[in-house]
């Protein structure tokens, strides 16, 4: 999905609050403002909206020299979900159907995301994420995944948020740990995972790829030809959240993505003809 003109709302906060971020004074902050925006306009006409967040955030880098300005949430977010676990993984145990109880857990998880929600309130996610333990799905959908991850062999999990990646691991054991790959930006973008907050997140021992890039989803600009490759040779690549739907979605060359999101974007309701704050499990069609 490249940018839509309604996602300039959103891009221009975030390039308001990150020019705040880069200086103290306002002269100072109106010239690093003019250098984001001109980083979103030289991307105006092929880019999705993940591209133009790593091109904002390779400035932030840049200018403020620091790496990883979400390192105290991921942290945060990776430990509140840690104490939610054994609530959820009795939940998934005691259900009369554990794959999609883990599905809906797993997809729930999917509310800590400070890329669409800067202002996302970590001490609202318990509460959002057992609502979504018994929200609607596609159950059409559903049955697809379920069907095709049991005939998989090689399944790539495209992860994406801290926090959230602590519940994949309920899904992930339902698909069959032992046929999974995981997947992880190539470096820190927002509150997205790499490799280094496996281990916190109980991920750690199963096999891993990453990116190659610090999109806050997969590029073909700047996603390594590895990555993309192996994309193309799994029987499944499941994709969490937003940005990776951003991404693929449509893409014919990755025809066996199935998306799994909450839908927390006015754009993407227009887009995709789904409900706002809905669960969503999207063959790539």
């Amino acid at each position: 999905m490249l940018v839509q003109m309604d996602c300039y709302k959103c891009i221009l906060k975030q390039c308001t609050e990150l020019a705040a971020e880069s200086a103290a004074a306002l002269p100072e902050r109106n010239r690093m403002l003019r250098r984001y925006l001109t980083a979103v306009m030289d991307r105006l006409d092929d880019s999705t909206p993940p591209e133009v967040a790593e091109a904002l955030f390779a400035i932030h880098r840049d200018v403020t020299g620091v790496d990883d300005p979400y390192a105290e949430i991921k942290l945060r977010s990776t430990d509140l979900a840690l104490t939610l676990l054994p609530e959820f993984a009795a939940a998934v145990a005691e259900s009369a159907d554990p794959f999609l109880t883990a599905l809906r857990i797993a997809i729930g998880g999917n509310v800590i995301d400070y890329g669409v929600n800067p202002d996302f309130q970590l001490d609202r996610a318990a509460e959002l994420i057992r609502e979504a333990a018994g929200m609607p799905l596609d159950m059409t959908a559903v049955g697809e995944l379920r069907r095709r991850t049991a005939a998989a062999r090689r399944v790539i999990y495209l992860l994406d948020n801290c926090g959230e990646a602590v519940f994949d691991r309920l899904l992930i054991d339902r698909i069959g740990a032992d046929k999974v790959t995981l997947a992880v930006r190539g470096g820190a973008i927002i509150n997205d995972v790499t490799r280094a907050e496996l281990d916190r997140s109980g991920l750690g021992g199963l096999p891993v790829i990453d990116t190659g890039s610090r999109t806050p989803g997969v590029s073909r600009k700047s996603s390594s030809r590895k990555f993309l490759d192996a994309l193309r040779r799994a029987d499944v690549v499941i994709a969490k959240g937003q940005g990776n739907f951003e991404s693929l979605y449509g893409d014919p060359e990755f025809a066996n993505v199935f998306f799994l999101f909450r839908v927390k974007c006015p754009v993407l309701v227009r887009f995709a003809g789904v409900r706002l704050h809905s669960l969503q499990v999207k063959p790539n069609r």
